[in-house]
Formats: structure tokens, sequence, C-alpha cells
């Protein structure tokens, strides 16, 4: 449960720019690898750029997710 405290006006606010990010970050990660595709050759670090791009962007969602419903219920 969240603290009283904190506006929630600025966490509905936090809760959308990490929704956003989150998706934005899955669409980076789609993009990379339809580049890696049509260029047929991939760098080492392309594999860590992915990891990153969806790791990173699935838990930015799931959070900014969990953030809204935590709105929702409170």
């Amino acid at each position: 449960m969240m603290a009283k405290t904190v506006d929630r006006s600025i966490a509905r606010m936090i809760a959308y720019k990490r929704i956003s990010t989150g998706i934005v970050s899955m669409a980076c990660g789609v993009a990379l690898i339809v580049g890696l595709a049509l260029k047929r050759s991939a760098p080492p670090i392309a594999g860590v750029a992915l990891v990153i791009f969806f790791a990173g962007g699935a838990w930015t969602l799931r959070d900014g997710l969990r953030l809204r419903r935590e709105l929702r219920r409170g």
C-alpha cells in the first residue's frame, strides 16, 4: 500500500512515464532485431543491447502497471 503522503498526481505521472518508457524500450528491441536481421551480421554487443532493451523494458512496464493498479485501489 502506498503512503498517504505521496501526491497521487505525481505518482500517476510516474506510472505513465514508466509505462511509456517500457513500451519504447520494447519497441527499440524489436527494431534492433529487425535491423540485425537485415544486416545479417551482428556485432557481439548486440546481444547485450537486446537484453537491456527487453529486460529493462519489461521491468519498467511491469512496474508502471503495478503502480497504476495501486493508485486505483488506494
